[in-house]
């Protein structure tokens, strides 16, 4: 079993369905969903202005400092679903689109069945602020 750091300093088991977080701004997001590629991969990459596609963990630059972020699962059928959610983004080739689908929603849609990103909300909200106080800056 792989042990990774969890965001909060634990170190953590991994199961299939942990959203792995490569630290920076902002954070790339990945999803660990065991070894199911056609050779073995186990994490689901959606790389910027890419297709989603799979890679093995340890081959991931800088993979020792990888997070685990939102936890994953062992039940069997939430495994399942999971891992046909990879596969079909995967055969799919679903774009990480910065304004569109990016990374948190392809690997929220992978983990959930549901495509949400916090970041784009956030960045939409902060961008509506911005320019609510630039256009009563200019009234």
């Amino acid at each position: 079993m792989q042990i990774m750091n969890h965001v909060s300093g634990q170190p953590v088991g991994l199961a299939v369905g942990d959203e792995l977080v490569k630290p920076g701004i902002p954070a790339h997001k990945m999803v660990y969903v065991g070894p199911i590629g056609p050779r073995g991969e186990d994490v689901v990459d959606p790389a910027k202005g890419q297709p989603a596609h799979f890679v093995h963990l340890d081959l991931i630059l800088d993979h020792d400092r990888l997070l685990v972020g939102q936890r994953g699962t062992k039940d069997w059928e939430a495994v399942r679903d999971i891992q046909a959610r990879a596969w079909e983004v995967v055969r799919r080739q679903v774009v990480n689109r910065t304004l569109d689908q990016n990374c948190e929603h392809i690997v929220s849609y992978i983990r959930q069945g549901k495509a949400e990103s916090p970041q784009l909300r956030l960045g939409v909200g902060v961008g509506l602020a911005l320019l609510f106080l630039f256009t009563l800056g200019r009234a």
